[in-house]
């Protein structure tokens, strides 16, 4: 029992560290782009030195994309956590999950006030759709999981567009016409962000925001992409692989050197296709080949990091990573704080950096102002129960106030008058 007990506990802080991990990637790409998060006008640059090149070029290949996949998959594996704890002690699941989604949508909605890259809605509304189909078979959640993490709706487009003839002369003008009230949008958009005030950016995140994401999330592929994250992680949740055993090791050690190896693979056929293309795709087959292996190279990348740091937590000390379970079991709060840092530090209503620090330098600002989230988050658990924003989210789940402080027991009341 007591074994059982103590795995039980590593596979949750092996979750834990896991999401800590991956909220430093999160900060890492919204510093980045110093959280515009959206469309930036023509002259925008921020690459000011052969340094701020090679953190652009090193943040694209290492950083751009796989961290946001670690954080969904670890909701889909959370979501098969919370449903198995659920049915073990006899509790209704789907009315309370349902009222957490809501929660959390209007969490995110407040959120996206104030920085429109907020992505706490789409996991709500996903949540949703997660929530039907939480009873397939294993086989059809990993089937079709596996598909949408490697972009199949967009790459049946991709294929499609080869046999689509070259369009009219009407079209191209009519494409033309669209990108310039495109380009006019940016430049507003970018002009309150980086200038206006805090009024002028709520308002245009009110009435722009939700639908600046979908369309982001949609053009991207995406929104796709995080829904098959929730249900390869609702599928490795059933088979609970994060329990520590031999097996399960072994298990990791494959997949650290298969997606190591696809990760090689596909990132030189990205590279040798033309690199990172990040605006519309050019209609031909280098294109279809090139968008593809970056789709392999976003999820294989992404796997490699969860193999090696769960196989680091296994089978060493790893300090760093253990001081980033707390991290991770208050990761909504960090998310919700590094937002924070981003508006306050690069918007017009802030600092006003925006456009103004090289990305080297902003990149440099997010890892330290992580940094300083270690020490706190692992502070703030050893008296609390929760994190802030945790505990709100559990209180208005529940209809009432959680219990938020840790009771000290006999045995700590005893050290504790020992040391004085």
């Amino acid at each position: 029992m007591e074994s059982a007990s103590i795995k039980h506990m590593d596979r949750i802080q092996v979750i834990d560290a896991l999401r800590g991990f991956a909220l430093i990637g999160i900060i890492v790409a919204h510093s980045s782009g110093q959280f515009l998060a959206g469309p930036s006008p023509a002259d925008y640059n921020i690459l000011f030195s052969p340094l701020d090149k090679w953190v652009s070029d090193l943040g694209t290949y290492l950083t751009f994309g796989k961290f946001f996949t670690i954080f969904s998959f670890l909701f889909g594996l959370s979501f098969a956590i919370q449903m198995d704890s659920a049915a073990r002690a006899g509790r209704s699941f789907v009315g309370r999950t349902l009222w957490r989604l809501v929660i959390l949508f209007a969490i995110g909605f407040i959120h996206s006030l104030f920085y429109s890259g907020d992505i706490l809605r789409i996991y709500a509304f996903l949540g949703l759709l997660l929530l039907l189909l939480r009873r397939l078979p294993n086989g059809v959640i990993l089937t079709i999981g596996t598909l949408l993490v490697l972009n199949a709706p967009l790459l049946v487009g991709r294929l499609a567009s080869l046999n689509t003839p070259p369009p009219t002369a009407a079209q191209v003008a009519a494409s033309q016409k669209e990108g310039a009230v495109f380009a006019k949008m940016a430049e507003e958009g970018y002009r309150i962000k980086s200038s206006g005030t805090l009024a002028e950016v709520i308002a245009m995140n009110a009435r722009e925001g939700l639908i600046g994401t979908l369309f982001f999330q949609l053009f991207t592929g995406r929104l796709f992409i995080t829904f098959g994250l929730f249900l390869l992680g609702l599928y490795v949740g059933r088979k609970r692989y994060f329990t520590d055993t031999p097996p399960h090791r072994q298990l990791f050690r494959r997949l650290l050197v298969s997606s190591g190896l696809l990760a090689v693979i596909s990132t030189t056929v990205v590279l040798l296709t033309g690199g990172v293309t990040l605006g519309p795709p050019v209609p031909g087959w280098q294109s279809v080949v090139n968008l593809t292996a970056f789709d392999v190279h976003q999820a294989s990348l992404s796997a490699f990091y969860v193999a090696a740091v769960t196989l680091l937590f296994w089978q060493t000390k790893a300090v760093f990573l253990r001081s980033l379970v707390a991290v991770g079991r208050m990761g909504l709060t960090t998310y919700l704080c590094g937002s924070a840092f981003g508006v306050l530090v690069f918007l017009g209503y802030g600092l006003g950096q925006i456009g103004k620090l090289g990305m080297a330098a902003s990149v440099g600002l997010g890892l330290a102002f992580f940094a300083l989230q270690i020490p706190f988050s692992n502070g703030w658990l050893s008296r609390y129960q929760f994190g802030p924003v945790e505990w709100l989210w559990r209180s208005l789940t529940y209809g009432k106030a959680q219990p938020w402080r840790k009771k000290t027991t006999l045995r700590q009341a005893s050290d504790l008058l020992t040391a004085e």
